[in-house]
């Protein structure tokens, strides 16, 4: 036996030693001389890898070679085995570590040979790759065809840009699209087979499940947050708590053993705001820096040392997001931890780092690179308000995943649309150019989609192609530059209606040059972002006579059945992250539908109440100006038309807003210039609001009255969504009533466009703040009696729309049967100072 296999050995050496010049014939004419070799204890996704090349170079041409785990004459090797040792080619093993993969020829034989996890299964497919196949789609791939096939010498090694790669749309998911593109993210059908995936458990947002407040809140407040006074439940963490640490790894133990498969655990944030405001909590801000961060990181880290300890191979990941997204000025993440940065407030138009209002994501990019190599990223892909509406964001991905490698971050989760259903824009093209890019952040990706679009598209790729060129330009400096963002709404400036009608041209062309009924029924379901932006502008309402509803409802419920008719051809459950489309559907029928108006008017304005949508006023057009002084509410907006305008809320403290309905209705009395309401709420009290014209301003007058007969803690908030013009231009303006004088310029440099601040004490308005553009425009005012306002709001973005919301809160307390509480506030708009 050891002769035979001295023998063996010997002869494949002498096989070696030709040059490596040598071109390979691996199949002539339909037959194949080679046998593809793997170890006897090959790896489950060597073994995988070996089956596919079997199957593929077999529908290439026609060949089947055999699978043997012995030496041969001529092979194809994968993974490690004796027979590639006997070779003595030098395969970097270590340095390729589980996913790495090198491609080599020595002699007559093709070495693919990497780590045993999934790296072998990789090169395997990365050698199919340069035969010409492809796997765009679960459904669509291209697997050429030719009775020959002849290997020039190869000599390359391969490892992946990123360690976590994960593209998160539905149309992903697949087992065999995603070993074929190889990505391994833990919502992909990756089972052991191919080499399994990361996986999270749980994946995110995971405070509640950690500490949950079902649990322990009753007997134990000080586990969670203190906020506004108040240790509240839908908030945060305590993270100073010693308690909650305690509990926390306790849990995260439970986790680990009762999911042995995680690689990685998420010990992260809510998503939410209601950071811990306790004295403890605070310190630890104040040694960081003033970061956010602070509290958590030092908590992560803490818990991960005694994870670490019992558990060495286990991952403790946690985020860098919204409030905590600025690092710590001190604490650094321990080797076992992760952090995930995610750039939510970020244009995905173009370039992070050209977009100005990207300035401030890659100021925390670089804050973060500095202190931990081993960064993960939460990328966003997708519109998450309206999965459907058309998204151009390929020029960004192309240029930040290279700038991402450069950064030093090492995973990547690109966040789109998982829902059942999927069918988000683009879903399947951009799957495919993400997943080549979380490999190769050098892919051409102009090539890549070429590729994917004549394969999908046919003889309709030339006029898809010409589409997809078009969207992107929608956003590209030569056409002005217009912004991204992932919550936009249907009516966003780069939707034009210019554009609108060269898409729906193009979209005639590809249905009538598709070849077939697959990809006619593709052209159909890419169209129907274009068919939701007009079907969603119609919604629309104006005001007609006594009348406040969309332009032709009839004709509007027509198209909104035939949409969701065509939704469930293409089985799409959600067209948003939030709701399902059958809860549309409920609104639809319940929002979209006529609403009485009561007008007031004066010479100087004209004023629109609606007392079905929550009393609220819906325009309040300055007749010098002929401009709504209140910013137009989106059509696509969840609850529209129920939403925007000048409102009155109901809180039970300054941050819990009441549960429950109010009924409106029109007090008798009113008068041209005046009007009374009473809303009749859920819980029995009873709210009294009349709102007058005098002059340029609309004052408004709410009591409150307990109805009840027990004790209720209420406060009132009048909350105006004001329409600032440009925004960039606007500045909120107001003397303190500790004599500060006051000048906020909402939009910075190098700082998220949308914000939020709230205001008590001296630092409160001084009974009036003022919203002005210094480009000119009315100046827009709101007074108040500073006895009545215990709190002040307000809030800004120039994300998704251009709004100012400026709100009063009346002082919260506790009103007893028959007590009223009062809330006064005016609004004008006055000239220039």
């Amino acid at each position: 036996m050891m002769k035979t296999m001295s023998r063996a050995i010997a002869f494949l050496l002498a096989l070696a030693a030709p040059s490596l010049a040598a071109n390979l014939k691996l199949v002539e004419n339909g037959r194949s001389a080679y046998t593809i070799v793997i170890a006897p204890d090959a790896s489950p996704s060597e073994r995988h890898g070996a089956d596919e090349l079997q199957m593929f170079v077999e529908q290439i041409s026609g060949a089947r070679l055999p699978i043997a785990t012995q030496p041969r004459p001529r092979m194809i090797l994968i993974g490690n085995s004796p027979a590639l040792t006997a070779l003595h080619v030098p395969i970097p093993f270590a340095a390729l570590g589980d996913e790495g993969f090198a491609l080599k020829t020595a002699g007559p034989h093709l070495i693919i040979a990497g780590g045993s996890l999934r790296g072998s299964m990789y090169g395997v497919y990365t050698f199919l790759e340069k035969l010409g196949c492809r796997w765009f789609t679960p459904q669509v791939s291209r697997i050429p065809r030719r009775r020959t096939i002849l290997l020039a010498p190869l000599d390359e090694v391969q490892k992946p840009a990123f360690e976590y790669r994960e593209t998160y749309f539905r149309e992903a998911f697949d087992r065999d699209w995603a070993a074929r593109n190889k990505t391994n993210g833990s919502s992909q059908h990756l089972d052991l087979s191919v080499g399994g995936n990361v996986q999270y458990y749980p994946f995110v947002h995971s405070f509640d499940l950690l500490v949950p407040p079902t649990r322990y809140l009753d007997e134990h407040p000080e586990y969670y947050s203190l906020v506004d006074g108040r240790r509240r439940q839908n908030a945060q963490l305590c993270l100073t708590n010693p308690d909650v640490l305690r509990i926390a790894i306790q849990t995260v133990e439970q986790w680990i053993a009762a999911h042995p498969d995680a690689t990685i655990i998420s010990v992260s944030q809510n998503d939410r705001y209601g950071y811990c405001e306790c004295d403890k909590c605070r310190r630890v801000e104040q040694e960081e820096g003033g970061a956010h961060s602070g509290p958590l990181l030092r908590f992560v880290n803490a818990l991960a040392e005694q994870i670490g300890k019992k558990y060495p191979g286990k991952l403790i990941d946690t985020l860098a997001y919204q409030y905590t997204q600025d690092p710590p000025a001190v604490t650094r993440p321990r080797p076992n931890v992760r952090i995930r940065l995610c750039p939510i407030a970020a244009c995905e138009a173009h370039p992070y780092e050209q977009c100005p209002y990207d300035a401030y994501f890659m100021h925390t990019l670089r804050a973060w690179s500095k202190v931990t190599d081993r960064l993960y990223i939460w990328h966003y892909n997708t519109n998450f308000a309206h999965y459907l509406l058309p998204f151009p964001d390929f020029d960004e991905l192309a240029a930040d995943l290279p700038m991402y490698q450069r950064y030093g971050v090492v995973g990547v989760f690109m966040e789109g649309d998982g829902s059942q259903g999927g069918g988000a824009e683009n879903a399947e093209l951009r799957s495919y150019v993400m997943a080549k890019l979380l490999w190769d952040v050098h892919a051409d990706v102009n090539r890549l989609v070429d590729e994917f679009l004549q394969a999908y598209y046919g003889q309709a790729a030339r006029p898809m192609r010409a589409y997809f060129d078009l969207l992107q330009r929608q956003v590209r400096a030569s056409s002005g530059g217009r912004h991204l963002w992932i919550y936009d709404p249907p009516t966003a400036p780069y939707l034009t209606d210019q554009f609108l009608a060269a898409a729906r041209e193009l979209f005639r062309q590809a249905e009538a040059a598709a070849e077939n009924d697959a990809v006619r029924a593709r052209v159909r379901k890419a169209r129907l972002g274009i068919d939701y932006v007009e079907l969603t502008r119609a919604k629309r309402f104006s005001v007609e006579g006594e009348w406040y509803r969309p332009a032709d409802l009839n004709a509007l419920k027509d198209r909104w059945n035939s949409f969701l008719s065509v939704l469930g051809q293409f089985a799409i459950t959600n067209i948003s992250e939030s709701t399902l489309a059958t809860r549309d559907d409920q609104d639809f029928q319940r929002y979209m539908r006529p609403y009485r108006v009561v007008t007031l008017e004066n010479s100087r304005l004209r004023v629109h109440i609606v007392p079905d949508l929550d009393a609220r006023v819906t325009h309040v057009i300055d007749k010098q100006s002929d401009r709504n002084l209140l910013a137009d509410p989106q059509p696509g907006a969840k609850q529209y038309p129920d939403i925007g305008g000048l409102r009155v809320a109901l809180y039970s403290d300054y941050l819990t807003r009441m549960s429950g309905t109010t009924a409106w209705t029109l007090d008798a009395g009113a008068t041209p210039a005046q009007a009374s309401f009473t809303g009749a709420c859920q819980n029995g009290l009873t709210i009294k609001r009349t709102l007058r014209l005098d002059g340029p301003t609309l004052r408004t007058e709410t009591v409150l009255e307990n109805t009840t007969t027990a004790p209720v803690t209420a406060a009132l908030q009048s909350q105006w969504d004001a329409d600032p013009g440009d925004i960039t231009q606007a500045v909120v303006r107001y003397r303190a009533q500790d004599g500060a004088a006051v000048e906020k310029l909402l939009i910075e440099p190098e700082k998220i466009p949308a914000g939020s601040e709230s205001y008590s004490d001296g630092q409160q308005p001084a009974g009036e703040w003022r919203v002005v553009n210094r480009l000119g425009g009315p100046v827009l005012v709101n007074r108040f009696p500073q006895q009545q306002v215990g709190r002040c709001y307000l809030s800004w973005t120039a994300r998704n729309e251009s709004r100012v919301t400026i709100s009063v809160s009346s002082v919260s307390r506790l009103l007893q049967p028959g007590e009223r509480l009062a809330l006064n506030a005016d609004y004008t708009a006055g000239p220039q100072p």
